[in-house]
C-alpha cells in the first residue's frame, strides 16, 4: 500500500512518542475523521511524533491474545514500524462499545498489563516505564466507568481544548521532574480529563468555536489499485458538530452539545486549500447534521462547481426539499440516507423527530422521480413504549414506499436495536434488555424479515438476528456500566470474549445483569457529567 501525506519524524529529535490506535482495521479507521484530526493535531507539536496503529487486516483474532499465535509484529505502527509497547503514550480513539475486546487484545498482544493497577505495579518494580494508556471518543464521553479499571486517563469531550496542557505536564513526568502520582494529580485539574484511579469530578471539555479546530489540509490517504477503498481517499471537511434537534436517544445531541457550525468562510478556505495542496477526487462533508448548516447548499455548490465529487452522510428528511434533491442530482450522488427511526408518527414525535409519514412519502416520491437511484433507511426497534402495532407501522410505511416504483433492491433497510445511553433522556429505558423481554426483540426482527422479504424494492440489511440481539445487549451493558462492569469486561476478555465467556464472567464475579438493569431503572446512575 502506498501512503500519501504521511508524517514521519526522526525519533532522535522528539520528546514524546504517541501511538494513535484505532481498535479495528485500517479501512474502518481511516474512514474516521477523528483519526485524521488527531493525527494532524498531535503531529502539529514539533517535539511529538504521532504514529498510527490498526488491527492487522485479514486476521481472525483469537481471544485472549495469549491464545493467538499470530506474530505481534503485525501491530507495528505504519510510520516507523514501532511496536505499541515502545511508545510513551498509547491513545485509543473509541467509537464503538464492542471494540473494547480489540483494545484489550492489542494491549495483551504486546504484553502490556490490561489494568492500570497492574501497569503501575510493574512501573514501580522496573526502570522501563510502560506506555500511558489513554482513551477518548463518543463512547468514553458517554460513560467512562465501564473502562475505569483499564485506562490510566480518559478524555471527556473535545480534545482540542486540553491536549497542549496535557502534553506539557506529561513531558515533566517523562523527564522525571514529577512522579506518576503528581502527574495524575496535575492533569486531573484539566477540564475534560478523567482519572479513574482518582475518580475525580470532571466537566466535559467543549470547543466553543468550531473554527478553532483545524480541519487538516494534508489528509492521509492510501493509493493501491488492488485495494477496494471506500472513504479512505476522500477529503473530509467537518462543517458542524453536535445536533440541534435533541432526539432523546442521540448521544450527539446531548454529549456533543452545543450544536456548532464552522463558518462558511473557514469551510471555503479549507476546501480551496485542500484542492490546491491535496490529491483527491471526492470531498466528504462531516457532521451529525450537515444539512442544518445555514450555508449547506452553498457549500455543496462550491464543491460541485470545482468539479469535485461530493458525499454526504444521513440527511434530515425535512431538509430534502426539491432544490436540495436537485443539488444531490447535480452532484451525481446515487444513494441518499434517511433515518425515520420509527414507522409510527406518534412514536417518532416522542423521540423528537417531528416528521409525518406523509412528508416521508412525499420526499420518497420526489427521489423516485429524480436521478437518485437508492435510498438507505435506518429504523430503531425496542424503543420506549413500543408496541406490536409500531412494528406493523414500519412494515406499512415500507410497503407504501415499495409501491412508488423503485427498482429491485434499491430501498436498503437497516433496523438496529435501540441502545440506551447515559446522560440522555432515554438512559433508563432498559425494558427490552431485561431477561424476560429480550426474546421480544427477536420476534420483532423475525416479523420484519417475514413481511419485508417479498417486497421487490426492499433489500434487508439486517441478518443473523441472534447475533444482533446478543451484541446489542453487550453494547447496552457497556454503555450503562459501572466499575463492576469494568471488572466483568476484563474477566469476559480473559475467558475468550465470547457470549459464553460473558456468562462465565457474570458467575465468577457474582454479577447479575438483570439486577443491574433494574437498579438503573430505579434511578441509580454510575456516571453523571
Amino acid at each position: 500500500m502506498i501512503f500519501e501525506n504521511i508524517i514521519i519524524k526522526d525519533w532522535r529529535k522528539i520528546d514524546i512518542s504517541f501511538g494513535l490506535v484505532y481498535p479495528n482495521v485500517y479501512s474502518l479507521g481511516m474512514s474516521s475523521y477523528s483519526i485524521r484530526l488527531l493525527y494532524f493535531l498531535i503531529n502539529s507539536f514539533k517535539d511529538i511524533a504521532c504514529e498510527r496503529i490498526f488491527l492487522p487486516e485479514g486476521v481472525k483474532l483469537k481471544f485472549p491474545a495469549s491464545k493467538d499465535y499470530s506474530p505481534k509484529n503485525q501491530l507495528r505502527s505504519i510510520e516507523n514500524k514501532v511496536l505499541p509497547n515502545e511508545f510513551d503514550i498509547l491513545g485509543f480513539s473509541f467509537h464503538f462499545e464492542n471494540d473494547l475486546k480489540n483494545i484489550l487484545w492489542i494491549l495483551d498482544k504486546v504484553e502490556i498489563p490490561l489494568s492500570f493497577k497492574e501497569r503501575q505495579k510493574r512501573n514501580d518494580l522496573e526502570k522501563h516505564k510502560l506506555p500511558l494508556i489513554i482513551g477518548g471518543g463518543p463512547v468514553v464521553t458517554s460513560n467512562p466507568m465501564s473502562f475505569s479499571k483499564i485506562f490510566d486517563v480518559l478524555f471527556i469531550g473535545d480534545s482540542e481544548c486540553n491536549l497542549k496542557l496535557f502534553f506539557q505536564i506529561f513531558k515533566k513526568y517523562k523527564n522525571e521532574k514529577i512522579n506518576y502520582r503528581e502527574f495524575l494529580d496535575k492533569i486531573s485539574q484539566i477540564e475534560g480529563i478523567f482519572i479513574p484511579s482518582l475518580n475525580n469530578k470532571v466537566k466535559r471539555a467543549i470547543l466553543k468555536n468550531l473554527d478553532d479546530s483545524p480541519n487538516p489540509i494534508f489528509q492521509l490517504s492510501s493509493n493501491d489499485p488492488k485495494e477496494k477503498l471506500i472513504f479512505q481517499n476522500n477529503f473530509f471537511v467537518e462543517i458542524n458538530r453536535g445536533c440541534p434537534y435533541k432526539c432523546k436517544f442521540c448521544i450527539s445531541s446531548f454529549h456533543n452539545s452545543p450544536f456548532r457550525n464552522r463558518s462558511y468562510e473557514n469551510i471555503k478556505k479549507v476546501i480551496e486549500d485542500g484542492i490546491n495542496y491535496s490529491n483527491f477526487d471526492t470531498i466528504s462533508l462531516i457532521g451529525s447534521c450537515v444539512s442544518s448548516h445555514p450555508q449547506f447548499k452553498q457549500i455543496c455548490e462550491l464543491i460541485i462547481n470545482n468539479g469535485i465529487r461530493l458525499t454526504i452522510p444521513s440527511i434530515r428528511i425535512e431538509h430534502l426539499t426539491s432544490d436540495v434533491i436537485q443539488l444531490i442530482e447535480k452532484a451525481a450522488i446515487k444513494t441518499v440516507t434517511i433515518a425515520p427511526e420509527a414507522g409510527s408518527e406518534s412514536l417518532r414525535f416522542e423521540l423528537g423527530k417531528k416528521i409525518s409519514n406523509e412528508k416521508i412519502i412525499s420526499v420518497l416520491t420526489q427521489i423516485r422521480e429524480s436521478q437518485i437511484k437508492n435510498v438507505k433507511f435506518y429504523f430503531l426497534i425496542g424503543l420506549p413504549g413500543e408496541s406490536e402495532e409500531n412494528i406493523d407501522d414500519i412494515i406499512r410505511l415500507l410497503k407504501i414506499a415499495d409501491q412508488l416504483g423503485f427498482t429491485r433492491n434499491s430501498l436498503r433497510v437497516n433496523v438496529n436495536p435501540f441502545i440506551p445511553k447515559l446522560n440522555t433522556p432515554y438512559e433508563k429505558e432498559i425494558t427490552f434488555y431485561l431477561k424476560d423481554n429480550i426474546q421480544e426483540l427477536t420476534k420483532k426482527y423475525q416479523k420484519l424479515v417475514r413481511e419485508l422479504k417479498e417486497l421487490a424494492s426492499i433489500k434487508i440489511k439486517f441478518k443473523n438476528l441472534k447475533l444482533i440481539i446478543k451484541n446489542a445487549r453487550l453494547q447496552a451493558m457497556i454503555s450503562l456500566g459501572n466499575q463492576a462492569v469494568s471488572d466483568l469486561l476484563l474477566n469476559y476478555y480473559n475467558n475468550g470474549a465470547t457470549f459464553g465467556a460473558l456468562k462465565r464472567a457474570e458467575k465468577e464475579i457474582n454479577f447479575n445483569l438483570n439486577e443491574y438493569l433494574l437498579k438503573l431503572k430505579d434511578c441509580y446512575s454510575p456516571w453523571t457529567i
